[in-house]
């Protein structure tokens, strides 16, 4: 579902002006098309991913691949990044992943072990999106959004302090268009300041 979309959806142009947001797992077809839908609106993207050859292919955005398992390259990166301007992570590896629960906790870590200077020198925001299963079987799957809001609500409190928000986005079938919307809202900050929130779609 969320995989496959490349759909484009139009936006206010300049709603995220300036803003750097780096959106991982961007080689899925909802990162590519949340690439598109970002940088209409103003933004500076890194398109980052483990798949070289498909981040390429992403026209208007900065590629940087993955070269190790993603939880470690991004402390690395992270590290390296420090406190250059960093608005926002769009983290999309549970919809390259889905059934990896452990992995992506790990990521999640990874992302605020590595980014925490950068992004809460901005009052940056990390968005996560998931998908539910389309199969009610589907019982990886289907743990994998309790699993990261727990995990993003333990961060959530520790972090509030330094104005660095996480929030989760439960996309369900058909809801590609407002999982769009709702991710612009959130890096936009137009729904208010949300931390530790799962917003359902």
């Amino acid at each position: 579902m969320l995989d496959t979309d490349t759909k484009v959806v139009s936006r206010p142009a300049g709603i995220l002006q300036g803003q750097r947001i780096i959106v991982l797992g961007a080689c899925c077809g909802f990162g590519r098309a949340m690439v598109r839908a970002l940088r209409a609106s103003g933004a500076r993207v890194v398109a980052a991913d483990t798949d070289a050859q498909t981040l390429r292919q992403i026209e208007h955005a900065v590629p940087l691949t993955l070269k190790e398992p993603p939880e470690e390259a991004l402390r690395r990166v992270g590290r390296q990044w420090g406190e250059a301007r960093l608005d926002a992570v769009l983290n999309l590896m549970p919809l390259r992943n889905p059934a990896r629960i452990d992995q992506n906790v790990a990521i999640l870590q990874g992302i605020v072990q590595g980014f925490m200077p950068a992004l809460s020198a901005r009052e940056g925001q990390i968005v996560t999106v998931v998908a539910r299963p389309e199969q009610a079987l589907d019982v990886a799957t289907g743990a994998m959004a309790p699993a990261l809001v727990s995990a993003q609500a333990a961060f959530a409190h520790a972090l509030r302090r330094d104005g660095l928000t996480l929030n989760l986005i439960n996309v369900g079938e058909g809801a590609v268009k407002p999982a769009r919307t709702a991710v612009v809202g959130l890096l936009a900050k137009s729904m208010g300041t949300l931390t530790g929130a799962e917003l359902r779609l």
